[in-house]
């Protein structure tokens, strides 16, 4: 009920994106004859739909903590008016990011942490397909016909671009196509893929990024997030555990911090509430493989303390709560 300013410290998110490769494998129609006619144990016998981790990528996002949230009490004694001079900037979140009239002290940008591995991966997915054999007029012989005399028909096919392939190229025609040649081969060849696809199949690819939000916690060192496996990618019931784990390499535990309790009951005067944070190592594993790692600042895993605001002009990291400049008037 008393008049006064309220203002924010802040708390860091990780936002890690995985990248991630889907693979199906599709079987040909006519895979049944691919032994048979094309003398060949390379080809795909079952439809099936494979997911892989191909890179990682931490970036570490601010907000203000609504558990960290202070209001400062205009003071109306005669004696203590005077005392302090109440100029407090914040940022749009709310976070304090200077106090005692501090000019140009600037918000900075959040930290951005990326880790990639060193493959990578340009495919664009395609659609399956099939080549038909017969002009849609002929479909009533095409229906009297078995799938061995189709597969006879595309194999007969796939021989006769293979003579035409070769005529191309070594010049049986005795024409000059010029540059067109080029593009000549290039579609004969997509054209007998196409048709081997009916015996061996056809893997399709595609890239996808799925993105968890963490907000660590004081106490929480190992956060599972989800479970992977290669046939299901992400899901909660099959696979390895996807988990992160901090290790604390920071100095914080050697500052004398305040404790819940006294933040929570105890009115301060003339004081301003600010945060060391804690300097961090994050892992990414996948059941026990390290897939990713890096060192990031999380203030809330950090400690929070007292600095007296008597003729003091202060600035703060909005990112991290951290005390970057002092001075006493």
């Amino acid at each position: 009920e008393t008049d006064g300013f309220y203002y924010h410290l802040p708390r860091n998110i990780i936002k890690v994106d995985f990248t991630i490769e889907k693979t199906q494998d599709i079987k040909g129609k006519y895979h049944s004859f691919a032994k048979e006619l094309l003398n060949t144990d390379k080809y795909i016998k079952e439809n099936r739909t494979t997911y892989s981790i191909k890179s990682v990528n931490i970036n570490t996002l601010t907000e203000a903590d609504p558990n960290m949230v202070f209001h400062i009490i205009t003071s109306t004694d005669d004696k203590n008016k005077e005392s302090v001079a109440l100029n407090l900037e914040l940022n749009s979140e709310g976070v304090i990011s200077s106090f005692g009239n501090i000019a140009n002290s600037a918000e900075k940008t959040s930290q951005t942490h990326i880790i990639e591995n060193e493959f990578s991966y340009s495919q664009q997915p395609d659609n399956y397909y099939y080549i038909p054999i017969v002009d849609t007029e002929d479909e009533e012989s095409n229906e009297k016909m078995t799938e061995q005399e189709i597969a006879l028909t595309i194999i007969e096919e796939i021989k006769k671009l293979r003579l035409a392939h070769f005529d191309l190229i070594t010049g049986y025609q005795e024409v000059n196509y010029g540059n067109t040649i080029n593009y000549m081969v290039e579609q004969i060849k997509d054209l007998e893929n196409e048709y081997l696809s009916m015996f061996i199949g056809k893997t399709n690819s595609e890239i996808f990024t799925q993105t968890f939000y963490i907000i660590p916690e004081e106490g929480k060192n190992s956060i599972i997030i989800s479970k992977f496996s290669e046939s299901e990618g992400f899901n909660n019931k099959a696979g390895e555990s996807v988990k992160i784990n901090f290790i604390d390499n920071s100095a914080s535990s050697n500052i004398n911090k305040l404790s819940k309790d006294d933040i929570e009951t105890v009115t301060y005067t003339n004081k301003l509430f600010y945060r060391n944070p804690a300097n961090v190592t994050m892992q990414v594993l996948h059941g026990e493989k390290k897939i990713a790692e890096n060192r990031l600042k999380i203030s809330q895993l950090g400690s929070v303390c007292l600095i007296p605001i008597n003729k003091m002009k202060l600035t703060f990291d909005t990112n991290t709560g951290q005390i970057l400049s002092i001075i006493k008037e």
